[in-house]
């Protein structure tokens, strides 16, 4: 009898077992279990899947057009298109095509280079683009901290008063003036001659995106915005976006 009741007990057992794997794995319960994805992680996980393939497929003909070129420029016969699909497939390329394929990305690198020197301003062609300009004071402070041509610290930065009314060096025009946890009130001037001035810290943004401005004119005001703890602006002066010191044409 009591052979008979352990088998019964083993029976109903299974089948609660059974039972309950049936109802959690094919109903929203399954949702339920601590670290099983949701629907909305799965089809971010799907998403994102399509992306890194879609991207790879760019990057894939990228390589591909480039091993091209190098094979141009060496005089040889550019591959058709089916011969990227070949070697996806497996099918081996010859030992020259492999190595041009493979060389692409330095290819590119050595491009990007050249590209960089080349547009880098010699610093005679700088000076006397900006020589000249006729600068305005933005305002009238105290310099704390110099530009330093290495590194990320491309500004001056200038303590004066808050409420101190900080002025458009030059005519242009306000690219961008908005507000960030990091550089507080910032406020970007396009001028001229490939010149553009960035006020960041400001206490108060007195213009807005679009309107024109005459050199000499308030833009912003200092003040504490941002991770400074004084009142202070930091003063950032570019030239075919490339950093300048301020100091070199703008008196303070």
């Amino acid at each position: 009898m009591d052979g008979h009741r352990l088998i019964s007990f083993v029976a109903f057992g299974l089948v609660v077992m059974l039972l309950t794997y049936l109802l959690v794995a094919h109903t929203s319960l399954r949702r339920t279990i601590p670290g099983y994805p949701s629907r909305e992680t799965q089809q971010a996980a799907i998403e994102n899947y399509r992306k890194v393939d879609s991207l790879e497929k760019v990057i894939d003909l990228w390589a591909f057009q480039v091993a091209n070129i190098q094979r141009v420029v060496t005089g040889r016969e550019a591959l058709p298109l089916d011969s990227m699909r070949l070697a996806k497939s497996g099918t081996a390329l010859d030992e020259q095509d492999l190595a041009a394929y493979r060389a692409s990305d330095s290819l590119l690198r050595i491009q990007v280079e050249q590209i960089d020197a080349e547009q880098q301003v010699r610093p005679a062609e700088r000076i006397a683009a900006l020589t000249g300009l006729g600068f305005k004071r933005p305002l009238k402070g105290t310099l704390k901290e110099s530009f330093q041509p290495t590194g990320s610290h491309s500004y001056v930065e200038i303590s004066a008063p808050s409420g101190t009314s900080v002025a458009a060096v030059l005519d242009g025009r306000i690219v961008s003036a908005d507000w960030s946890e990091l550089e507080g009130c910032t406020v970007r001037i396009q001028h001229d001659n490939d010149v553009t001035a960035i006020y960041r810290h400001a206490g108060k943004l007195l213009k807005s995106v679009g309107e024109q401005v005459k050199a000499g004119t308030a833009v912003a005001t200092v003040g504490e915005t941002g991770e400074l703890s004084q009142a202070h602006i930091l003063i950032e002066l570019r030239y075919k976006n490339q950093p300048v010191d301020p100091a070199l044409y703008i008196e303070f």
